[in-house]
C-alpha cells in the first residue's frame, strides 16, 4: 500500500471520528442548554409558594448536579471576570490540578500563552454580542507543562443586559489536533514534493477527475494553463496531456485504457513524441483496505539518459572492437574470482568456448596449483581498488601452457564499491621464450666472461710468475762482476723481459678495461712529486740513447690532488714510453700546466712532446683504435701490441679527461690531455726521493714468512732480502705457511695467490680466522692476476695488500718501508683504536668482536665493500622478483648472504638464507615475498646504522689502511 492510500484512510477515519465526537457534543451541549433552561424557568417560578418549590428545587439541582459530576467532560462555571467558581472532577482528571488549585483561578492562566490574545478576544466579543452558545477549541496547558488540546461549548448567563456566568463543556481532542497535525504536515511535504519532482504527476481520484498536477507535468507536454487550473479535469476526457503530442497516439490511448483496466502497478512504459523526446511513464493505482480511490500517473523525460546509453552501448563495442583488433583476452570475474564473462578473443586464446568458462573460478580452470598463490594475491589488491600488470602461465583447454601479460583492473557498482575485476590478457608467449633464449645467451656468455677471466687470471700467474723472477734475476745479476759478453746478454734479456712485460700487461689492462674491471680509486698524492719520479725513471730507460727526458711544469702547481695516481702515472707510462719507441735522438718533454682553477677544483694540461718518426697525417685517426698501428713496418721494426694508445685514451676518458694527438711525419709527435681534480693541501717542501735509495730501517728480530711455491721467485726475493739484511722463512704452499704462523710470530706475511695444496686465499681465510700468533700480521699478497675482483676478494678475506707480479726491487723495498719500518705500529695503532673506538650497540658486538678483534683497518675493508657493493645490490633482488625471474633473485639472495654477518647483520644473513631457500621452490614464491618484505624492513632499520659506523671507521683509518 503506498504512502499516499494510508494517509487517505487516515484523513477518513479521522474526518468519521470528529463528525461522531462533534455529535456528541451538540447532544450534550443541548443537554445542558435544556437544563439551563428549565433551571431558568424555576428561578422565574420563585413567586410560586417557596415551600411547594423548595423540595423540587432540590430534587432538580441533585439530579443536574449528579449529571455534571459523572460526566465524561470537563465541565466549569466562570464569573463575570473569568474566574472560575465551579468545576466538575473531570477537570482535574484532565489538567491533572486539583478542585482546590482550580476554583479562583482565571480562566487564561491555563490557556497556552501564544494562544492567550486569540482565545480572550473571541470570548469578549461573544459577551459584547450577547451570543448565548459558541464552540471554540483551546490549547490548554496541564500541571506538567504539556498541552492539552480542548473543544468547548460556552453559554452565557445573561441577567438584566449583563453576564453573570459562564457555563463551559469542554471535551478533550488532543489526539485529533494531533492527528490532523500529523496528516496537514505529511499532506504539505507530499504536495510540495510532487510540485518539486523532475518528473511530471497526476493524480485522479476513482472518478477519473484530477485531483492533483504539478507544474513539471505542464511544462513537459507544454500545457499554458496553471497546475491548479487542471484540477477536475479528466486525463481521457480533457486529452491530458494531447494525444497527438505521441508518435503513435493510438497505442499511447490503448496502454492508459489497459492500465485503469487492469489497475496494476506498472512502470518503465516507454513513448515516443513527434519531437523526437522520449518519455516513460509509471501508473500507480491508489486503494485503502481494497477500496479504489484512483491512481497516480509520472511522466519522466528520459530522452538524454537514453542518448547517454546509446553512446556507451556504442563507445563499449567500439573499445571492444579495437581491443579484440589487438589480440587482447578479456575476463570479468567476481570478488570471488568467479567468471562472469569470458570474451570472444580470450576464448580463442584457450580453446574454451564462453559458457565452459562462465560460473567456473577462473585460478580453478586456467592456473596450475603452483601459480594460484600469485593471482590470489592480485585479486586481494583488485578489492582493495589497486590495479596491476604481471606475467603469468595459463593453462589452455587441451593442457598446453601459454604465457599472458595480464593487467588486472577492478570494478565498481554505482556506490563505488568493489564488485568484482577486469583482466586483459595478451599472449607473449614468443616474447617469454626469446627472454628465455637471451637469458641462455646471457649465460653462455657471462659464463665466457668468466672463463675469459679466468683465463686472464691464469694466464697473468702462469705468464707473470716467471718473468717476475727472470726480470728479478736480471736485476741482480747486474749487480755482480760479469764480462763485456756477459754484460751484452743481460741487456739483451732485460730487454726481451721488458717486451714481453710491456706485451702482457697491454692485453691484460685491455681486458679489464673492456670487462669494466678497471676503477678509478681517489686518494690524496703529490702531484709533483709523481711527475719528477716519471722523469727518474725514464732517464734511466733513456741513457743509452741520445734522447734526453725533460720536465716542464707550472710554477703554479704547488699542491696536493685527490685523484688516482696509479692511473695517471699508467697513461704517462704510456705516452712517454710510446715516445721513447718512436725517438732515437732530441728530447721528450713532459709538460704540465694550470689551465683554470675554481674554489677547491683545478684542470690541469698535460703534453708529451717528443722529436720522433711522427706520424702521417692519415694515419692519425687510427692510433687510438684497438690493434691498429700506423703500419706494417712499425709493427715489425718495434712490435708491440697496437693496444698502448687505445688503453691510455680509455683511461684518460675513466679519469673525465680527453686526450688528443697532432704530429709531424719526421719532426715529431704532441700527445696532449686534460684532466679535473680535487685540491687536497699544500705541497710538503721536501722532494719525494725514490724509494730503493732510502736504506730500511729495521730492527733485527725482524723477520717475514714468505709463502711462495715458484722456485725462481724464491730466489729472486730470498737475495733481495739478503741484501736487505731482512730476516725470512720460506713456504712452499699455503698449508706450510699456516703451519709456520702457528708455531711463530712474523712481523709481515707475503702470500703468494696460486698454489698447490692450499691456495692464498685459503691460507689467508685459515690465519685470519684461527688462533693463532699470526692473526693480527699484516699479509701482503703477491699476485700476478691483473683481476680487480681477484684483490677485492684477497682484501674480503682478510690481506691488507698486494703487490703485483713481475714487480721490481724498489716495489718490495716500499712494502717493507711501509709495514716493518715502525717496529710498534701496528700494535700501537691496534691498542689505541680498541680504546677508543666502539660498535653501534645496535649492532651484534660480539660476532663483530669475534670477527675482527677490533682490527679497525680490517673492519674498515669490510664495510667499505659492503657499502659501495653489497648494499647497493641488495634493491636489485626486489626488482628481480618483480620480473618473476626467481632463479636470478636467488644467485644474489646466495650472493649476499655472507654479506650481512661482516657488518654485525648476522641475523639479516640468516633471513637472505631463508630468502634464497625459499626462492628455490617453486610453489613458494608467495613466502619469497614475504621474506624479501621482510629483510626490506630490517635493511631500512639498520641502513642508517651501517652508515655511521663505516663513517667513523673511516675517520679513524685512512683509505690505504695506516692510520688516519
Amino acid at each position: 500500500m503506498t504512502e499516499l492510500e494510508i494517509l487517505k484512510r487516515k484523513i477518513e477515519r479521522e474526518r468519521r471520528a470528529r463528525k461522531q465526537a462533534e455529535a456528541i457534543l451538540e447532544q450534550k451541549a443541548l443537554e445542558l442548554f435544556h437544563a439551563n433552561q428549565e433551571l431558568q424557568t424555576l428561578n422565574e417560578g420563585l413567586e410560586v409558594t417557596i415551600a411547594e418549590r423548595t423540595k423540587a428545587l432540590q430534587e432538580s439541582e441533585h439530579r443536574y448536579r449528579q449529571m455534571i459530576e459523572t460526566a465524561s467532560d470537563m465541565i466549569y462555571r466562570l464569573d463575570s471576570e473569568g474566574l472560575i467558581t465551579y468545576c466538575n472532577p473531570v477537570a482535574s482528571y484532565l489538567l491533572g490540578f486539583s478542585t482546590k488549585q482550580l476554583i479562583g483561578r482565571h480562566f487564561a492562566t491555563l490557556i497556552e500563552p501564544s494562544y492567550r490574545e486569540k482565545v480572550i478576544s473571541f470570548y469578549v466579543k461573544q459577551m459584547q454580542d450577547q451570543q448565548a452558545s459558541t464552540y471554540f477549541e483551546v490549547p490548554l496547558v496541564d500541571q506538567l507543562g504539556d498541552i492539552v488540546w480542548v473543544g468547548q461549548n460556552v453559554q452565557l448567563i445573561v441577567k438584566d443586559g449583563e453576564t453573570r456566568q459562564i457555563n463551559a463543556l469542554t471535551r478533550d481532542i488532543t489526539e485529533r489536533r494531533l492527528a490532523e497535525q500529523e496528516l496537514s504536515t505529511t499532506k504539505l511535504r507530499l504536495t510540495s514534493l510532487i510540485k518539486n519532482l523532475q518528473a511530471g504527476i497526476l493524480v485522479e481520484n476513482e472518478h477519473h477527475q484530477v485531483v492533483l498536477v504539478n507544474e513539471q507535468l505542464c511544462q513537459l507536454f507544454g500545457v499554458k494553463k496553471e497546475a491548479n487550473e487542471l484540477i477536475g479535469s479528466s486525463i481521457l476526457t480533457g486529452n491530458l496531456p494531447d494525444r497527438n503530442l505521441f508518435l503513435d497516439p493510438g497505442s499511447y490511448e490503448q496502454l492508459l485504457l489497459r492500465l485503469q483496466r487492469e489497475r496494476q502497478i506498472d512502470t518503465q512504459n516507454e513513448l515516443v513524441l513527434t519531437d523526437g523526446r522520449i518519455l516513460s511513464l509509471d501508473y500507480i493505482p491508489i486503494f485503502a483496505e481494497e477500496q479504489y480511490l484512483g491512481h497516480l500517473w509520472k511522466y519522466e523525460d528520459i530522452t538524454s539518459q537514453r542518448i547517454a546509453e546509446e553512446k556507451l552501448r556504442w563507445s563499449e563495442e567500439k573499445y571492444r572492437g579495437i581491443i579484440e583488433n589487438m589480440e587482447l583476452g578479456l575476463l570479468e570475474v567476481d570478488n570471488d574470482g568467479m567468471i562472469l564473462q569470458a570474451y570472444d578473443r580470450f576464448c580463442e586464446m584457450t580453446g574454451y568456448l564462453p559458457e565452459e568458462l562462465v560460473g567456473k573460478y577462473a585460478s580453478e580452470v586456467l592456473l596450475s596449483e603452483e601459480n594460484r598463490g600469485v593471482v590470489d594475491q592480485q585479486n586481494r589488491d583488485r578489492q582493495k581498488g589497486i590495479a596491476g600488470s604481471y606475467e603469468i602461465p595459463l593453462l589452455r583447454k587441451d593442457g598446453s601452457l601459454f604465457w599472458a601479460l595480464l593487467s588486472g583492473a577492478p570494478i565498481f557498482d554505482e556506490r563505488g564499491q568493489v564488485v568484482g575485476s577486469l583482466g586483459i590478457h595478451y599472449d607473449v608467449t614468443p616474447q617469454k621464450q626469446l627472454e628465455k633464449d637471451l637469458k641462455e645467451a646471457k649465460y653462455r656468455a657471462e659464463a665466457a666472461q668468466e672463463a675469459e677471466k679466468q683465463f686472464l687470471a691464469n694466464m697473468s700467474h702462469e705468464m707473470r710468475t716467471p718473468l717476475n723472477a727472470i726480470i728479478g734475476m736480471t736485476h741482480l745479476l747486474s749487480e755482480t762482476s760479469t764480462s763485456d759478453d756477459q754484460d751484452e746478454y743481460i741487456s739483451l734479456l732485460k730487454s726481451s723481459a721488458n717486451i714481453l712485460h710491456a706485451l702482457i700487461t697491454d692485453i691484460l689492462d685491455f681486458s679489464k678495461i673492456q670487462a669494466g674491471e678497471i676503477a678509478v680509486q681517489k686518494k690524496s698524492f703529490d702531484l709533483l712529486g709523481t711527475l719528477e719520479m716519471t722523469k727518474r725513471t725514464f732517464d734511466v730507460r733513456l741513457e743509452n740513447k741520445d734522447v734526453d727526458m725533460v720536465l716542464e711544469v707550472d710554477e703554479q702547481i704547488d699542491y696536493i690532488v685527490n685523484g688516482d695516481e696509479l692511473l695517471l702515472t699508467q697513461v704517462l707510462n704510456n705516452l712517454i714510453g710510446n715516445a721513447a719507441k718512436f725517438t732515437e735522438q732530441g728530447s721528450i718533454t713532459l709538460d704540465v700546466q694550470q689551465r683554470e682553477r675554481m674554489g677547491n677544483s683545478v684542470l690541469l694540461d698535460f703534453k708529451v712532446i717528443d722529436t720522433g718518426i711522427g706520424i702521417p697525417p692519415n694515419k692519425l685517426d687510427l692510433i687510438f683504435q684497438n690493434f691498429k698501428q700506423v703500419s706494417a713496418d712499425i709493427k715489425v721494426k718495434y712490435g708491440g701490441t697496437g693496444l698502448g694508445l687505445a688503453i691510455t685514451r680509455k683511461i684518460v676518458e675513466l679519469q673525465g679527461g680527453t686526450i688528443k694527438v697532432e704530429s709531424e711525419h719526421g719532426k715529431g709527435s704532441v700527445f696532449s690531455f686534460c684532466l679535473p681534480y680535487d685540491l687536497a693541501g699544500s705541497r710538503d717542501a721536501e722532494q719525494k726521493t725514490d724509494a730503493i735509495d732510502t736504506p730500511l730501517q729495521l730492527d733485527a728480530d725482524k723477520e717475514v714468512l714468505v709463502v711462495e711455491d715458484n722456485f725462481m721467485n724464491q730466489k729472486y726475493v730470498s737475495t733481495l732480502f739478503k741484501k736487505w739484511n731482512v730476516r725470512y722463512t720460506i713456504a712452499n704452499n699455503g698449508r706450510e705457511g699456516v703451519q709456520l704462523a702457528q708455531q711463530k710470530a712474523y712481523d709481515l706475511i707475503l702470500m703468494d695467490i696460486q698454489m698447490p695444496v692450499m691456495d692464498g686465499y685459503q691460507a689467508t681465510e685459515a690465519i685470519r680466522n684461527t688462533e693463532n700468533l699470526n692473526q693480527q700480521t699484516p699479509i701482503v699478497a703477491l699476485t700476478a692476476s691483473g683481476i680487480i675482483a681477484n684483490k677485492e676478494r684477497g682484501m674480503a678475506l682478510g690481506m691488507n695488500d698486494y703487490l703485483t707480479k713481475p714487480f721490481k726491487p724498489d716495489l718490495m723495498h716500499k712494502v717493507l718501508q711501509t709495514y716493518l719500518s715502525n717496529p710498534n705500529k701496528h700494535k700501537d695503532l691496534a691498542m689505541e683504536q680498541q680504546a677508543n673506538f666502539t660498535f653501534d650497540p645496535a649492532l651484534d658486538f660480539d660476532y663483530l668482536l669475534e670477527m675482527y678483534e677490533m682490527d679497525l683497518e680490517y673492519a674498515y675493508e669490510m664495510f667499505d665493500l659492503f657499502v659501495h657493493h653489497s648494499a647497493k645490490e641488495f634493491p636489485q633482488i626486489g626488482t628481480l622478483m618483480q620480473k618473476q625471474e626467481r632463479e636470478a633473485a636467488k644467485k644474489l639472495s646466495h650472493k649476499l648472504k655472507p654479506s650481512f654477518p661482516m657488518v654485525g647483520l648476522p641475523a639479516l644473513g640468516q633471513k637472505m638464507a631463508a630468502l634464497e631457500q625459499s626462492l628455490a621452490l617453486e610453489d613458494n614464491f608467495a613466502q619469497a615475498q614475504k621474506l624479501y618484505a621482510e629483510a626490506v624492513e630490517m635493511w631500512k632499520k639498520y641502513e642508517p646504522i651501517i652508515q655511521k659506523d663505516y663513517q667513523r671507521l673511516q675517520k679513524v683509518v685512512s683509505p690505504n689502511g695506516t692510520t688516519a
